[in-house]
């Protein structure tokens, strides 16, 4: 059975001895409404990385960056965050989409008649294909 890391931490180790595992286990109460918007990516000394879906959204948690600090701070033993980070997260699920409609057109693309006949003319088979996939290629170039 597969469970969150945070499961793990917050078993075998104590919130009080382990800071890193109390910001970890409590993030979604720290962050309050902003969870939805927000993840806890990475945990370095004094730096946190933030991982956020939306680019405006980047730019709205960067000028909050003093207010989520002191929030961050307030919820710790003592103040342990000096650093805030945030990058992008999410884009490979829009980039594979725009992929998947490419090869959809790809699949779509049908030579014209002239350029079918003009193929089937062509004797040697690797030829043939290779032209084939030259013209649709083109054409993709077009899209």
């Amino acid at each position: 059975m597969t469970a969150p890391i945070k499961n793990f931490l917050t078993t075998y180790l104590a919130h009080e001895k382990n800071w890193k595992a109390h910001l970890l286990a409590n993030w979604k109460t720290i962050i309050g409404n902003l969870a939805d918007r927000v993840t806890l990516e990475k945990i370095y000394d004094d730096l946190l990385t933030l991982g956020v879906n939306d680019s405006s959204w980047l730019q709205e948690l960067y000028l909050l960056s003093p207010i989520i600090l002191e929030t961050i701070n307030a919820n710790l033993d003592q103040p342990r965050i000096k650093h805030l980070r945030f990058k992008q997260i999410g884009r490979k699920k829009e980039i594979k989409k725009i992929n998947e409609k490419k090869i959809e057109q790809i699949n779509t693309i049908d030579l014209k008649k002239k350029e079918q006949i003009a193929l089937d003319a062509i004797q040697d088979e690797q030829l043939r294909e290779f032209l084939k996939k030259y013209l649709i290629r083109c054409y993709q170039e077009k899209l």
